[in-house]
């Protein structure tokens, strides 16, 4: 199989290592030359391209049988509304209309906020809060593009971590005070979900290699309690005051079903960690 990976990060390196590993030919991109060896390193060939550029993905992509997107906007870039505004259209909307220009078989790894604050149980089939916040709007965007094929797939997932290259949600705590006076866009009642990142590998391999198309959640079953129970509690810890959570930024407080990818085969290998 040959795979176009855009988005070399945690998880599209991840993938890239996999799928290449087991004998697929995988070209994965990245925006910054200098990670050029890194990528290379896991994958057949690396390629230094922006996902907006059609004419660089449909070059990359030329000769694969699908494309998975793993993009994420730059942290900062994404802590006021106004650059979520722009960062989040560029690099989600317009990679994954580029990805799907490109090869109609696209995965697309996209975000539980599409959801907003909806408090009651999420399937699939819940409303978008398309009206909301610009990273609910933009993944939105992005999923509207992807499936507009019938071979198009999402994956809605929640925060991701476990990378050796990731921070942990302690030092997230740190990194909030220290870089952004401990002010956050996030809401203090959402749901604490989160996702290992070897599970979103997972998914991601498990519908590509089931030629499995459409919208599937990707959340696992444990709940840790809301953002603020969960980073207060680490904040004090660490000696530090608590966050102020802006509300801006909304992901769901009602419980998410993930029904859908388990009874297609899928298990989560990764349920039971503690928080750090």
């Amino acid at each position: 199989m040959r795979v176009l990976v855009i988005g070399a990060g945690n998880v599209g390196a991840e993938v890239a290592r996999h799928l290449t590993a087991r004998g697929d030919h995988v070209v994965a991109t990245t925006t910054t030359t200098s990670r050029v060896p890194e990528v290379e390193a896991v994958a057949s060939e690396a390629v230094v391209l922006v996902g907006a550029d059609r004419r660089a993905v449909a070059e990359a992509a030329d000769g694969s049988d699908a494309i998975v997107v793993t993009v994420s906007p730059p942290v900062s870039k994404a802590m006021t509304a106004d650059q979520r505004e722009a960062s989040y259209r560029e690099v989600l909307a317009e990679t994954c209309r580029s990805a799907i220009a490109a090869n109609a078989r696209t995965i697309f790894l996209s975000s539980i906020s599409v959801y907003g604050d909806a408090a009651d149980e999420i399937t699939e089939e819940s409303p978008l809060a398309r009206d909301g916040d610009p990273s609910a709007r933009w993944f939105a965007a992005a999923e509207d593009a992807v499936l507009a094929s019938p071979d198009g797939a999402v994956l809605r997932a929640p925060d991701i971590y476990g990378h050796p290259n990731d921070i942990d949600f302690t030092t997230r705590v740190r990194y909030a005070h220290s870089h952004f006076g401990g002010s956050v866009p996030f809401s203090a009642g959402a749901t604490f979900n989160r996702l290992h990142h070897l599970d979103a590998v997972g998914a991601v391999v498990h519908l590509l290699d089931r030629g499995l198309a459409g919208v599937f959640n990707v959340v696992p079953p444990a709940i840790w309690g809301c953002n603020s129970h969960v980073f207060d509690r680490l904040a004090a810890e660490a000696g530090l005051d608590g966050l102020e959570f802006r509300g801006e930024l909304t992901t769901p407080e009602g419980p998410i079903s993930s029904r859908r990818l388990v009874e297609s085969g899928f298990v989560f290998g990764h349920v039971e960690e503690s928080v750090e």
